[in-house]
């Protein structure tokens, strides 16, 4: 594992506006690891005893239900932190995680990260908003998940993804993330006929395209579509 000095430390949005000491700590005791796509950092009630922050590329939070089918909660961006921080004994992750493209991965042992927040409130207080932030994410993905038909689900889903990877291109703008008709089903939870049928209903507003397997939406629109507008 290389250290996270040849990476910039910097790129951990957490990390910032911290003190040189809080930040020559987090230097030091940070590892990190190359993912290659689809390896899995953790899976589901797998025991977790690190704290992961993701430096490059991005990497897919999921769920599995009791027929083993996947249903993908996150998708995270280079610079966000990767799991929760689990403090009481039983330590086993209520989440599985997979490298969605290549990522570079920094690792701390829960416990020296645990005594670098003793010692500097900023942290604790940075990872406080963060987790604030992901939480109000799932009230919003419950909040679409209840009594909405699945066009508008996807709506919605596409529309949270293009504020985050989308690239402006005049009317259109460019989902720059490598998603198939079977991975957004899965990040919605239904069958990928579902989501095909759903898609075509999108596609027939004039409201997404699918161009060299490239997937582009006009954002507003989409946005009105959902909210009912």
């Amino acid at each position: 594992m290389d250290n996270i000095l040849n990476y910039g430390i910097e790129k951990i949005d957490i990390f910032n506006s911290l003190c040189k000491e809080t930040k020559y700590k987090l230097i030091t005791k940070g590892r990190v690891k190359k993912l290659a796509k689809k390896e899995a950092l953790f899976h589901e009630k797998d025991i977790v005893n690190k704290v992961y922050f993701l430096i490059n590329g991005k990497v897919s939070i999921f769920k599995m239900n009791e027929n083993g089918e996947r249903k993908i909660i996150f998708i995270l961006r280079e610079g966000e932190m990767i799991n929760e921080i689990i403090l009481e004994s039983n330590k086993n992750s209520t989440v599985g995680c997979e490298c969605f493209d290549k990522a570079l991965v920094v690792e701390y042992d829960l416990d020296d990260f645990i005594e670098i927040m003793k010692s500097d409130f900023n942290l604790t207080q940075n990872i406080f908003i963060h987790m604030e932030k992901r939480t109000r994410r799932l009230y919003r993905q419950l909040k679409n998940s209840i009594s909405i038909k699945m066009d508008k689900k996807l709506a919605s889903k596409l529309y949270r993804i293009s504020r985050e990877f989308g690239i402006s291109e005049g009317e259109w703008t460019y989902l720059n993330v490598n998603l198939s008709i079977t991975y957004i089903a899965d990040m919605l939870g239904c069958k990928r006929e579902t989501l095909s049928r759903s898609m075509k209903v999108l596609q027939d507003h004039n409201l997404v395209k699918i161009e060299d397997k490239k997937l582009y939406i006009k954002q507003e629109e989409l946005a009105n579509y959902f909210k009912g507008n």
